[in-house]
């Protein structure tokens, strides 16, 4: 869950959708955050296996925006929760998607 003060980094926002995502240890994939460019220009979660699976869930810098400016008070709250919750169901489907191979 979202609160405030929530920093708004693209970085922050892929660590809270890879733990809210609650993939069990056991599950033979791996997670990690990248960025096509410098900073966190075009970042990115990342679901992979060691079987060739690989797949790009990326953070949308315009929804990112909408929270930065939105930041202070319920309404950022919500944006912030939603893109969260956006990128936990893509981790989830991803994962599902590599189990399935």
């Amino acid at each position: 869950m979202i609160s405030s003060p929530f920093n708004t980094s693209a970085s922050n926002f892929g660590n809270a959708a890879m733990q809210t995502a609650d993939v069990p240890w056991d599950t033979p994939v791996e997670m990690r955050l990248g960025a096509d460019g410098p900073g966190e220009t075009g970042a990115y979660i990342e679901v992979s296996t060691t079987h060739g699976f690989a797949k790009r869930i990326p953070i949308d810098e315009a929804r990112l925006s909408e929270c930065r400016e939105e930041q202070e008070g319920p309404a950022g709250i919500t944006l912030c929760q939603q893109l969260v919750d956006d990128l936990v169901a893509q981790i989830r489907t991803a994962v599902k998607e590599a189990v399935r191979g």
